[in-house]
């Protein structure tokens, strides 16, 4: 099977010629004819392709006069399609409202591309106020359906074929289901499966229940009765929470084989989670894998910038995450298994502080490397694209396959995405990663850089930590500096060292605006964070001073300084979902209080734009006011699940 036609201009069918758009095909292909036309148009470029078809799991494209894209469906003439836009003519699909052009690339005559694995996909975490939350949940928010199919659009042309989103139970569900079931049959055309993320009876932060606590129905009927309206939308799988909340296992008996038998009958395929929690470290109840039938697909997930062969992740009462690893390798002989690993984590973390955290490259790079083959899926949860940390998912997408140019396999390796965008070779940019990579994650300076959280405050000791904090209570340090100095006084000399040795960013000049844009946005990404961390160097050594000292003072002084700067660096960050920053999200639904979908108010970028955490910092420091309620930012009943 064969055809040769010329993009941007016409179509050539045997011995006639069209219009590229005309040519007659499988929707998915048609999609991806008419957005490589359009890309070509609007660069004023053009291609000739014949497209041959193949047995063999792989896409090669060859650079014989026409090109040749070889694949074994339509689906893989896709990718082949969109692999040639990238390797020949330099597009760089880096974001879903950006595309690029880069004359950073490889020499070569065939290129054949593999998939790592079966699933490649995105899990974009709604629970938090990002980009899509609303668009997703919401059919009256503007152009949210077109907003939406510009994700999709993006996931198509990185080759990923699974999109899920958490689904919020403030949801209309009456209005949304028609609305989403355009969205689903657009991202099947794509060659996309589509999932929803959703729990039993999860009550933490608005998550969608099946099994409601309170109805006039049976648990039988409710169960039944939600999946079938979820399932008229043509979705496929279901992502289900099977715990309560965080560290709060439930024993669920029965009712997991009455859910996978309810979505086998609807054609729904049923996968769960291993949380990153070790299952001694549960509040209430546990969890394990072995109490899950072996139909059951398992997701591995991982937290943070952390990987999973890293001797310390000081999170979630973990030391590290060797029991997560240890699961996929025990579980694959048992069920399918997907590894779910995150780019972004929000709350008090990396893009909402705001610091950019380039140790994601490094950890999904050798996490990629080391679960191929022993996972079925790649699943990336995304937590927000702005700040510089649309590179990470973007990178990942790229990873999720192996490239070979002639006779040469392509390396994973994480400076991939900035030689790519901005020449130079591996080294030029990995020493970056390296250097801020071995002090905040490899010397564990992430536990000095990170806000304390509401949990941390309301008991330090009693209450589980989420994230990389302090040794001790900032309060305790506040309240006895003498007592403590001695104790941090070598983390502090290493870290002004560090911060004296802290790489300048390189200054790449691409010609092209859209390029000089991005390396732009990166290099304040990059400046953003050294002012972190100076930020903190000050005041913990503000913590450590004596109370209403000349010390204490110049510190003070050096902190407001230090604010000021990095409130002229953010509004420099570029805004490609404004809506993002607001204070207060667009309120709609179906609910009392008219309160936006998500547990929180706010969009995403909100406190990373207001610089609320570091604003809080310098104020407890200047007022001693270190109680868990002053300038709180969160609505915890809301966020807990009270009301």
């Amino acid at each position: 099977m064969w055809a040769a036609f010329f993009l941007q201009l016409w179509i050539q069918d045997g011995t006639q010629l069209r219009p590229a758009t005309a040519w007659t095909c499988g929707e998915g292909l048609a999609y991806a004819l008419q957005d490589a036309d359009s890309l070509l148009r609007a660069f004023a470029l053009q291609e000739t392709v014949t497209f041959v078809q193949h047995t063999l799991p792989t896409v090669e494209v060859w650079q014989t006069s026409p090109v040749r894209l070889v694949a074994p469906d339509t689906l893989g003439w896709a990718y082949a399609l969109y692999l040639l836009l990238e390797e020949k003519q330099g597009f760089a699909f880096v974001h879903p409202r950006l595309v690029v052009r880069t004359p950073h690339l490889r020499r070569w005559q065939r290129l054949v591309a593999q998939p790592r694995f079966r699933w490649r996909g995105f899990h974009l975490h709604t629970q938090h106020p990002i980009e899509l939350t609303e668009p997703l949940h919401d059919p009256d928010f503007p152009n949210g359906e077109q907003i939406v199919q510009e994700y999709l659009t993006w996931l198509a042309r990185n080759r990923q074929n699974y999109f899920e989103f958490c689904l919020l139970r403030t949801v209309d569900l009456r209005r949304w289901i028609p609305y989403f079931e355009r969205i689903v049959r657009y991202a099947k055309t794509r060659g996309i499966a589509v999932g929803l993320d959703l729990s039993l009876r999860m009550q933490q932060q608005k998550a969608f229940q099946l099994l409601p606590r309170y109805s006039l129905q049976s648990k039988r009927q409710r169960l039944r009765s939600r999946l079938r309206q979820l399932a008229a939308t043509g979705i496929s799988h279901l992502n289900v929470e099977l715990t309560t909340a965080e560290f709060v296992g439930k024993e669920w008996g029965p009712w997991i084989d009455s859910l996978l038998a309810y979505a086998h009958e609807l054609g729904l395929t049923v996968l769960s989670r291993q949380h990153v929690v070790p299952p001694e470290a549960y509040a209430a109840g546990t969890f394990s894998p072995l109490q899950l039938p072996p139909s059951l697909t398992l997701c591995v997930h991982s937290v943070m910038c952390y990987s999973l062969q890293d001797s310390l992740a000081p999170v979630y009462r973990c030391r590290n995450f060797s029991h997560l690893y240890q699961t996929l390798q025990t579980e694959k002989n048992r069920r399918p298994v997907w590894y779910y690993p995150e780019t972004a984590y929000w709350v008090t973390f990396d893009n909402s502080v705001p610091v950019w955290l380039l140790s994601y490259l490094r950890s999904r790079a050798e996490d990629i490397h080391l679960v191929e083959g022993l996972a079925e899926g790649h699943l990336t949860f995304s937590s927000g694209w702005e700040v510089g940390y649309w590179l990470f998912d973007w990178s990942v997408a790229r990873w999720s396959w192996r490239y070979q140019y002639d006779t040469t396999e392509a390396p994973l390796h994480p400076a991939e995405g900035f030689v790519r965008l901005f020449g130079g070779d591996t080294t030029h940019w990995a020493r970056l990663i390296r250097f801020q990579d071995s002090l905040l994650v490899g010397r564990n300076l992430l536990s000095y850089l990170t806000p304390t959280t509401p949990i941390d405050e309301i008991s330090w000791q009693r209450l589980p930590a989420f994230q990389p904090r302090l040794p001790l209570p900032p309060k305790k340090l506040y309240r006895h500096p003498t007592r403590y100095t001695a104790q941090f006084s070598q983390v502090l000399a290493g870290w002004a060292q560090a911060l004296q040795n802290w790489p300048t960013w390189p200054a790449p000049a691409p010609a092209d605006s859209t390029r000089a844009a991005l390396a732009q946005e990166l290099s304040l990404a990059w400046e953003i964070t050294r002012l972190r961390v100076l930020f903190r160097y000050h005041w913990l050594q503000g913590l450590l001073s004596p109370r209403e000292s000349p010390r204490e003072a110049t510190h003070l002084d050096t902190l407001s300084y230090l604010l000021t700067q990095a409130q002229t660096l953010v509004r420099r960050f570029p805004l490609r979902y404004p809506w993002v920053t607001a204070k207060r999200l667009c309120q709609s639904g179906c609910r009392p209080g008219r309160h936006p979908h998500p547990s929180y108010r706010f969009g995403y970028l909100y406190p990373a734009y207001t610089l609320h955490f570091w604003r809080r910092e310098l104020n407890q420091l200047a007022y001693g006011r270190w109680g868990p309620f002053y300038q709180n930012l969160w609505d915890i009943p809301r966020i807990i699940g009270l009301w």
